[in-house]
């Protein structure tokens, strides 16, 4: 018998060979070309992923989140594939267990079971190559609470009442970062309002807001400091977010809190995957702006990304501030050492006081990011570049040089 001295899936390296790394993972030559559909075993490349197994190559995991992305809990499943049914419930992680397709080409369908008893299909996808992780975000809340007859009075339709983020009253069972406050509607109906408790840490953060928007003067000045035209800063901005600094909590009432993407990628690289089994909606691969995609696999709203920062915060408070990137240029909180910070939280204060606190960090970033390579690219409107430094190696797929030239031309 052979032992498996190799991590599956395994990276190709310079001098490999299909028939060595047979050997070294236990599994025939066959097998390796049918778990990566190998035209041509004789020829890899140095990088190529190989899978060796079959739990590799097809395997499938369900995750069920509710509208907070909290895992649900009891929730039964059925998930169907090749053939085969495999039914379940759901535990306390919101996991809907792993199966194992036949095929990267099998089709995979998942249902589940609603309050009336009736199975509704929830998803149906291509298996695909690599251990895949579908993730279902419903987008309702689950929490306990009583039910109380209507009053004759009182209209039907349901009356506002609903999420807020901001914790008040008790703590519901199901999640304890949801409180519930029980009151009564101007027609005497009952009505139990929702809210998210934020972590202290961040609440603070949110706290060092002030109205203070980028002066003319401002701009000028952070221009002078790298020597190129302010409106090519402008376009950086208009491209990142289309110069939107901030956005509210709670829509008209709620804070003023930095504009943020969360990066699940990031997390998890600063975690050393430590969350990636029981937090994969916020530790795992980088998510996509595919067209099509799972909603728990997309960048989503600023909204969706403050609940996965609350929920990775609660984990590791650093790592999760260095995964987002932040404000009217969104700069990542990791870089905190190019814009001349001494952490994160240093970084992420500053985004979070106001504009004009914005533009300070961006001049330190572009003077050192890839060792002054994004600045040398700056003073000469060189947009891939830019673009390059800036969004990262795949910056063609979104035209981000394109769009930054626009930008630059429009203004």
């Amino acid at each position: 018998m052979t032992d498996v001295t190799i991590q599956d899936p395994y990276r190709v390296k310079e001098g490999d060979t299909l028939g060595k790394i047979a050997r070294q993972s236990g599994r025939s030559i066959a097998e390796l070309c049918q778990f990566n559909q190998l035209n041509n075993p004789h020829r890899l490349q140095a990088g190529q992923t190989l899978y060796l197994s079959q739990e590799t190559a097809f395997g499938v995991s369900v995750l069920f989140l509710d509208a907070l992305r909290h895992p649900i809990e009891n929730l039964k499943f059925k998930i169907k594939f090749d053939g085969q049914t495999a039914a379940g419930q759901t535990g306390g992680n919101g996991s809907g267990g792993r199966v194992i397709t036949q095929s990267a080409k099998s089709v995979v369908e998942v249902l589940v079971q609603d309050l009336t008893g009736q199975w509704r299909q929830v998803c149906q996808t291509a298996s695909d190559h690599g251990h895949k992780l579908i993730t279902l975000v419903s987008g309702s809340l689950v929490f306990k609470g009583q039910t109380q007859p209507h009053p004759h009075a009182a209209p039907s339709t349901p009356v506002s009442g609903g999420v807020v983020l901001s914790g008040q009253g008790e703590a519901d069972t199901n999640n304890p970062h949801v409180r519930k406050k029980v009151g009564k509607g101007k027609h005497g109906q009952a009505i139990i309002q929702l809210g998210v408790d934020i972590p202290s840490g961040l609440q603070n953060l949110f706290d060092l807001y002030r109205d203070d928007p980028i002066t003319t003067k401002q701009w000028d000045d952070a221009a002078d400091a790298l020597q190129c035209e302010v409106a090519v800063l402008k376009a950086i901005a208009e491209v990142e977010t289309k110069g939107a600094a901030f956005w509210r909590l709670n829509a008209a009432e709620g804070k003023q809190v930095p504009s943020i993407l969360f990066e699940r990628h990031w997390f998890r690289r600063l975690t050393k995957g430590a969350y990636d089994k029981t937090h994969p909606d916020i530790s795992g691969p980088a998510y996509t702006s595919k067209k099509g995609a799972a909603e728990a696999d997309r960048y989503g709203s600023y909204a969706s990304s403050y609940l996965r920062l609350m929920n990775a915060y609660r984990l590791d408070p650093e790592a999760a501030l260095a995964s987002c990137s932040w404000g009217k240029f969104q700069i990542m909180g990791g870089e905190f050492e190019s814009c001349g910070q001494a952490s994160a939280k240093a970084l992420v204060s500053l985004m979070c006081g106001g504009e004009s606190s914005q533009l300070q960090p961006l001049v330190g970033f572009i003077r050192h990011k890839a060792n002054g390579k994004l600045w040398a690219a700056v003073k000469r409107k060189d947009w891939p570049r830019i673009a390059l430094y800036y969004n990262g190696g795949e910056y063609k797929k979104n035209a981000y040089d394109a769009k930054m030239q626009a930008a630059y031309e429009a203004i």
